[in-house]
């Protein structure tokens, strides 16, 4: 996703969303959101300029339904250079508050509740960090970083309001208390921050697609990297992937983590 300054120039004159009927219908600016993740993906990225180009996309066209996928770019290029107040802020924004909701829209919480759970596991890394000094081994239950003092009691569930999977883990026995296990159940071996930003974005995404299914409303066929076909109906997850926007010329993927904007086939 880098943007070199010529296309920066070009982007900033993004295509405004046109407001008709005294601003209560919004077009969907499908070509700025092309034109941005086009440039956003060229060998000569730089995070800060894509961050001015979401900022100025949500600032000219706040009411577009896909003013989340820009979001969840913004956000992300915050986490990867470590500005996680302004990450923070941003998935808060991405959060759906009422049902119902479209297919765009809960993609859009369920990657924001993925990573404020992430952020919000480092609160509890840290406290039981704190545990180990004092005992020199980690504790068997989260219940005891309650008792901490001189410090705020850590989220005790993930932002699904499940509590966190937590156990004491030692390939080597009588060092079980050494080692340990934190999980959202919700995410599951994807829970920890460090490893998930370290992910190259939308690389999980490998797909190409083929076809609109003839006879079956809102559904792709794509062909993967290995040759197989895959089929998404709009809203559906399979293998950790979602067809989350099927627009009138673009269409919009998530694997959680990250966007992937696509052609949509003919």
């Amino acid at each position: 996703m880098k943007v070199h300054g010529r296309l920066i120039v070009f982007l900033m004159v993004l295509r405004a969303v046109t407001t008709l009927c005294s601003g209560q219908t919004v077009e969907v600016n499908e070509r700025g959101l092309w034109d941005l993740w086009c440039a956003g993906t060229t060998s000569v990225f730089q995070a800060s300029e894509l961050v001015v180009l979401c900022k100025q996309f949500k600032a000219a066209t706040p009411k577009d339904p896909l003013v989340v996928v820009v979001s969840g770019l913004e956000a992300w290029n915050h986490l990867k250079r470590g500005n996680q107040g302004e990450a923070i802020k941003i998935f808060n924004s991405m959060l759906v508050e009422r049902e119902p909701a479209t297919a765009l829209q809960r993609a859009a919480d369920k990657m924001a509740r993925g990573w404020l759970t992430r952020l919000e596991r480092e609160q509890v890394v840290a406290a039981l960090k704190r545990v180990y000094l004092q005992n020199i081994e980690f504790p068997t239950s989260l219940e005891v970083l309650k008792t901490l003092k001189s410090t705020a009691l850590p989220p005790m569930t993930d932002r699904w309001g499940k509590p966190w999977d937590y156990r004491l883990e030692s390939s080597i026995k009588g060092m079980a208390s050494q080692r340990y296990v934190l999980e959202s159940s919700m995410l599951s071996s994807h829970s920890d921050l460090k490893k998930e930003l370290e992910l190259p974005y939308a690389d999980g995404m490998q797909m190409t697609p083929v076809r609109l299914v003839a006879g079956v409303k809102e559904t792709v066929e794509f062909k993967t990297n290995d040759g197989q076909s895959a089929i998404r109906k709009l809203g559906s997850e399979s293998s950790r992937v979602t067809l989350a926007y099927l627009g009138s010329h673009i269409m919009v993927l998530t694997d959680g983590n990250h966007w992937s904007v696509m052609a949509k086939p003919r």
